[in-house]
């Protein structure tokens, strides 16, 4: 019994470097780069029901709490109170990506209780909005953001 103690030590230790050369990998794989956490910017004129049409501005990692990224979405709705007079509304609120299949996707949710927002990463510079399965709607409205170049 005593030849197996130090094979016991040994494995013992082994084992306790294994998991946290595993812990801080893992670690490594969970955090965002810098180029990730910057702030980006995007734009574009969305079509409505009632009014000429909603300007949207969102700004994804507007700031970061803890884990959590944030966004900010401005909606400017022209002539949301009739001819000349503008609505605006903001909204803040965590981000999450996410992913369907192939598509690529950011999950907007409101810390107001706003309806949540999905948006469809579609290339490096426009994001559609879409539903909850990153669908985009299936008409030839225009429903793309496209990233300010500050």
């Amino acid at each position: 019994m005593r030849k197996f103690i130090p094979t016991i030590i040994f494995s013992a230790i082994l084992i306790a470097f294994v998991i946290q050369d595993h812990k801080e990998r893992e670690s490594e794989a969970l955090t965002p780069t810098t180029d990730q956490l910057a702030p980006a910017t995007y734009r574009g004129l969305l079509p409505a029901a009632d009014c000429s049409g909603i300007d949207y501005t969102l700004t994804l990692n507007d700031s970061i709490v803890g884990s959590d990224t944030l966004f900010a979405l401005r909606m400017v709705y022209i002539d949301g109170n009739g001819a000349g007079l503008d609505a605006t509304f903001d909204s803040h609120g965590r981000q999450q990506q996410i992913t369907n299949g192939t598509r690529r996707g950011y999950h907007l949710i409101s810390d107001n209780g706003d309806p949540d927002t999905y948006l469809q990463i579609i290339n490096d510079s426009t994001l559609r909005m879409c539903d909850r399965t990153l669908t985009a709607p299936q008409n030839s409205l225009n429903y793309d953001l496209v990233r300010v170049v500050k």
